[in-house]
């Protein structure tokens, strides 16, 4: 006999196809003797057994087997080539090569500069000898003692004060804006958002813009 797969589930591996006869027949997974999974509208042959079941259900010879949807692997993006990598990677040890110098440049230039209440700094400057403080402080307060650690916050004190003093000349406010940190934690971060600030472009009153 002659029909047409209604439906087909996987879950139970059971379908039903409508015979030319227009009856109903159900069909288990182990009666469909093709490769292909049943789809719905696929025109088959089969026979009825006693129970009204269809059972040695194939393909119809003349029907066309329902076309499958061609799943297109997903396009990896080209990874970057040897001469990228190299490149890349040139470019990162650069950067940290410039970050490094700049960083040595602002502590020998607070250092330099050890009293100099005159003239602009540069955010990094200012920065990067904050950073150079709190790392000297932490290393000999864990490594070596609290007594090195008080010692070397003295030495640092002063030169820290004045590259502040310069950081504020840079935006173009007076040295004396330093006696706000007499104000607790709020005088501190409004100095700190100061140092965050772009100095100006141009000469104001405390000098050419530092390079």
């Amino acid at each position: 006999m002659k029909g047409k797969i209604l439906d087909f589930t996987i879950q139970t591996n059971m379908g039903i196809i409508l015979g030319n006869d227009q009856k109903r027949y159900t069909f288990i997974g182990s009666e469909w003797k093709e490769q292909q999974t049943p789809v719905r509208g696929n025109e088959v042959d089969f026979e009825v057994n006693a129970e009204g079941q269809a059972t040695a259900v194939y393909l119809e010879l003349t029907a066309t087997p329902a076309p499958f949807t061609q799943i297109k692997a997903p396009i990896a993006s080209p990874s970057l080539s040897n001469g990228d990598q190299h490149n890349s990677a040139k470019e990162i040890f650069n950067k940290l090569e410039q970050t490094e110098a700049s960083y040595r440049q602002a502590i020998f230039t607070c250092f330099k500069k050890f009293a100099d209440f005159k003239g602009r700094a540069r955010r990094s400057e200012f920065w990067y000898f904050e950073l150079f403080c709190v790392l000297i402080s932490l290393v000999f307060s864990f490594f070596i003692s609290e007594d090195v650690a008080t010692i070397a916050m003295l030495i640092t004190l002063i030169p820290s004060i004045a590259v502040s003093v310069r950081r504020l000349h840079d935006i173009g406010r007076s040295g004396w804006w330093m006696l706000i940190t007499l104000v607790p934690i709020v005088g501190i971060l409004l100095l700190l958002f100061w140092a965050t600030q772009e100095g100006d472009s141009a000469s104001n009153q405390y000098g050419e813009p530092p390079k």
